[in-house]
């Protein structure tokens, strides 16, 4: 299978001066309506470490109340998506470039959290034609440290890994030793799979390109004189470190004409208070 996808790869280009990245085709689930209206398509992008399973919930309520299609998706190193270098915003906005274009979505609505915020602002500044509308989960438009210890998580997740631990209470032990919020360690295990030779759990994703990868993931490295023009929507966590008004200055460079709404949690605000996460997302795309 992964040779099949291999041989789907895009090779790198120069197009209207931006390097062109090999791009892979990204896993996804999709919900139909019953009833469709006339609202575009939904594309939503889970952050690092997740996957289109953290969405699964909110993407059917969402196409139930929205009328429209919801496509939850795995980027790339995550998921069942492909492996692939580099994990930088500039190859994965174009992995969903590709994935719009290759699925024949008519200008969708993107949604991201955390760094699928940041794929989805790049995708929307580098292809604004695109998009019809932009929301934004508890990230900005800037270079920002990392909330959470990822780099310790990466080294925990290989530790289990090389522990050969066939209990996933003993995974958790593990992690629990650097992360006290049970909430936090059963998201970082689902990343870890029983294998089926020796029923050991081994990740399903490539720690150590993550790892590596981690001060790509907290840049932001794209021209200031770029601009997306439509609907922007930002809704950041009270608790969380991310959407300040130290920010607030690139959201507008950035997105003219955004809007930002707080709820009271933490950085996973679509986890924390998914009832009014999405009466926001249903508000802002109705209007």
């Amino acid at each position: 299978m992964f040779l099949l996808l291999s041989s789907l790869k895009r090779l790198p280009l120069v197009r209207g001066g931006i390097r062109q990245h090999s791009t892979v085709p990204l896993n996804y689930s999709v919900n139909s309506p019953d009833t469709a209206s006339s609202n575009p398509p939904l594309v939503i992008l889970h952050g690092l470490f997740g996957s289109k399973q953290n969405w699964r919930a909110i993407s059917k309520q969402l196409s139930r109340t929205l009328g429209c299609a919801t496509y939850t998706v795995d980027l790339r190193n995550h998921g069942d998506s492909p492996h692939q270098t580099p994990h930088t915003y500039p190859a994965m906005a174009q992995d969903l470039v590709r994935f719009i274009e290759d699925h024949k979505l008519n200008t969708p609505t993107l949604i991201g959290h955390s760094m699928g915020g940041k794929v989805v602002m790049h995708t929307a500044l580098e292809r604004p034609d695109l998009v019809s509308k932009l929301i934004v989960d508890d990230m900005v438009p800037t270079e920002f440290g990392l909330a959470h210890d990822f780099a310790l998580y990466v080294n925990k997740l290989m530790e289990i890994e090389r522990s050969q631990i066939t209990s996933q209470s003993k995974a958790d032990e593990i992690l629990k030793a650097s992360e006290p919020d049970i909430s936090v360690r059963q998201f970082l295990l689902t990343n870890m799979k029983k294998s089926k030779s020796d029923g050991t759990y081994k990740s399903r994703i490539p720690l150590q390109l993550l790892g590596d990868s981690l001060k790509d993931v907290m840049g932001w490295d794209i021209n200031d004189d770029r601009q997306y023009l439509g609907p922007t929507l930002f809704i950041g966590g009270k608790r969380s470190p991310y959407v300040k008004p130290k920010s607030y200055p690139a959201m507008k460079r950035f997105f003219p004409n955004y809007t930002l709404k707080e709820l009271d949690t933490g950085h996973w605000v679509h986890a924390e208070m998914p009832l009014e996460f999405m009466q926001l997302v249903e508000e802002f795309i109705n209007s």
